[in-house]
């Protein structure tokens, strides 16, 4: 009897692998669902879906490749992270605008609405959230010394990255990625000041 060998990158299409790593490379999240602009709603992410079917799989693969792909089970995504040098300054500058900004728009959603509301498609950043997180001086000089010229460049650096969604003109709402941490943010500083 002859038995046969079944690899797993015979199970898994090259053309989602392929994209699978491009996603990655560009320094996005990969998360549990996307916004559909056709359907106008969230809908699951059929690349994270396969990531998660043949996460060893996609384990190995990264590794091999120089990254250990990374699942959070609280926000519901996969990321990856260089295992070269986890103190590489790109990435904590990366790491740095991302916290920034969303801290930026958790202070100010903060007195206008619940948190939850930020993820919620119904709600989300309207225009005039928008607006008025640019007339806010201190937020622009802060937007500036983090490099990121004003908000529609900072939000279009969360939408490059999969952690906020453009739903209309100058409406978003923010993924389960950036949820997750934003709310790790919070949890951090109340801790911070209650100590």
């Amino acid at each position: 009897m002859e038995s046969t060998v079944i690899y797993s990158f015979d199970e898994v299409p090259y053309t989602k692998s392929t994209a699978i790593y491009r996603h990655f490379s560009q320094g996005k999240v990969l998360n549990k669902q996307r916004f559909d602009e056709i359907q106008g709603c969230l809908v699951d992410d059929d690349l994270f879906t396969l990531v998660f079917n043949k996460i060893r799989h996609f384990k190995l693969y990264f590794k091999h490749m120089g990254y250990e792909l990374k699942f959070d089970e609280e926000g519901d995504f996969f990321s990856t992270q260089d295992l070269r040098d986890s103190s590489n300054d790109e990435s904590d500058d990366n790491a740095m605008k991302i916290q920034a900004i969303l801290l930026f728009i958790g202070r100010y959603y903060s007195t206008v609405g619940d948190l939850a509301q930020l993820e919620d498609p119904m709600f989300g950043l309207k225009e005039s959230d928008v607006d008025a997180l640019k007339q806010d001086d201190m937020l622009a000089n802060s937007l500036k010394a983090l490099r990121l010229e004003n908000w529609d460049k900072a939000l279009e650096y969360l939408s490059s990255r999969n952690l906020i969604f453009k739903m209309s003109k100058d409406r978003y709402v923010l993924s389960r990625a950036a949820m997750t941490f934003l709310n790790r943010l919070i949890d951090a500083h109340t801790e911070f000041v209650n100590k």
